[in-house]
């Protein structure tokens, strides 16, 4: 799934020039012809951008060459979700298929234009389910629609594997051996409240706090919501051994081991909706408490350039806008433009990636959504 450190990663592979794709694929009406065509028009618009840029016609297919092998490639027209979004550089591709539907379009800039995804991480929403018990421990990355399991590693799953290796004279430490590593042991430390509780609980904390441990990698960077599942007496257990700040205060009770990914994933979305929309809706009652004292803004140009200077916290934009200009990075001044050409970018990308990168967060809505009647409006920082 496409995740803010899948993000991260992708603008981390941009070069000089960057190619960025965005379609519909025809999965939702099973039409996938009609994306095929669509990829196929935007590659010819995007060969002619390329040489626009400077790219010499000899040098096009660098660009191009393993997206036009994706024309021909049927398995991977069979497996698409709704969107497909597609970076290309000279030297390296990479695609998305996303549950989100995407108006056609294609771009050759000095930065991938990723404005389109951030809806991503909104109104479908991205979150975790940790199905816990004392037999069983699955994790799910769900957004509105899909489930995928975590396939996990160096993670104990049960309370008798976290266990079986402890030793209570050699300071609760146990090891354990790495997946598919015969010879990787590893060894692990539990600290424990032991004073007033039961044995049984004393064991389950130090099996959380190992999981917690093992999990700490899957969730670095990341600020996704995690939801917890399972027996209720678990949930204030697992709390007390989280080392991770956003685990929401409601969880899914009852027993996981007897649920499926995709109803923990359906009971999940439900909780996380919620969670998902008021972080929004704070943001923009923030916006207009701050509105009048200089530290909210709905001026393009201000916009930009605090965006471009670490400024912005949140930003919103008008979805399918567009705006083209040229932002001098010297002066801090933006020069609108009537058109797009080679030369110019559209603002309002420029203005969310920089919003992105210096860890804002970018919320992209129709337009009747906004917070004011504008295409773009922020709350500053300071």
């Amino acid at each position: 799934m496409f995740t803010r450190d899948e993000l991260d990663r992708l603008l981390s592979t941009s070069k000089g020039l960057n190619l960025s794709i965005f379609l519909t694929t025809g999965a939702e009406d099973r039409d996938l012809q009609k994306g095929r065509i669509q990829l196929k028009n935007l590659l010819k618009e995007s060969e002619a951008q390329l040489v626009e840029a400077g790219i010499k016609k000899t040098e096009v297919s660098n660009f191009t060459k393993d997206i036009k092998a994706l024309l021909e490639d049927t398995k991977f027209w069979n497996y698409l979700d709704k969107g497909l979004a597609i970076f290309a550089t000279d030297e390296d591709l990479n695609f998305y298929t996303l549950p989100i539907t995407f108006e056609p379009l294609t771009a050759v800039k000095d930065h991938f234009y990723i404005k389109p995804l951030f809806p991503v991480f909104q109104s479908n929403g991205q979150f975790y389910v940790l199905a816990i018990s004392q037999n069983d421990l699955r994790l799910l990355h769900c957004t509105r629609d899909d489930v995928t399991e975590v396939e996990l590693e160096d993670v104990p799953t049960s309370l008798a594997e976290a266990l079986k290796y402890d030793d209570p004279e050699k300071q609760l430490q146990f090891n354990t051996r790495t997946p598919g590593n015969t010879g990787g042991i590893r060894s692990a430390v539990f600290y424990g409240q032991g004073v007033g509780m039961d044995d049984n609980k004393v064991n389950i904390l130090r099996y959380f706090q190992e999981v917690n441990a093992g999990l700490n990698k899957y969730f670095a960077n990341d600020s996704t919501p995690i939801i917890l599942a399972g027996a209720e007496y678990l949930f204030p257990i697992y709390k007390e051994a989280n080392k991770y700040g956003n685990i929401l205060n409601d969880g899914i009770p009852g027993n996981p081991d007897e649920v499926s990914n995709k109803e923990l994933q359906q009971q999940g979305w439900k909780l996380a909706k919620s969670y998902l929309k008021k972080e929004e809706m704070d943001m923009k009652e923030k916006y207009n408490e701050l509105m009048g004292t200089g530290k909210a803004s709905n001026d393009l140009s201000d916009i930009v350039a605090s965006a471009y200077n670490q400024k912005v916290e949140a930003l919103f934009i008008a979805k399918d806008q567009q705006v083209w200009g040229e932002f001098d990075k010297k002066t801090n001044q933006l020069k609108p433009c009537n058109e797009k050409n080679s030369d110019n970018d559209d603002i309002l990308d420029f203005t969310a990636f920089h919003t992105f990168v210096n860890g804002g967060k970018v919320y992209v809505m129709e337009e009747e959504e906004m917070p004011c009647k504008s295409t773009i409006a922020s709350v500053y920082r300071y």
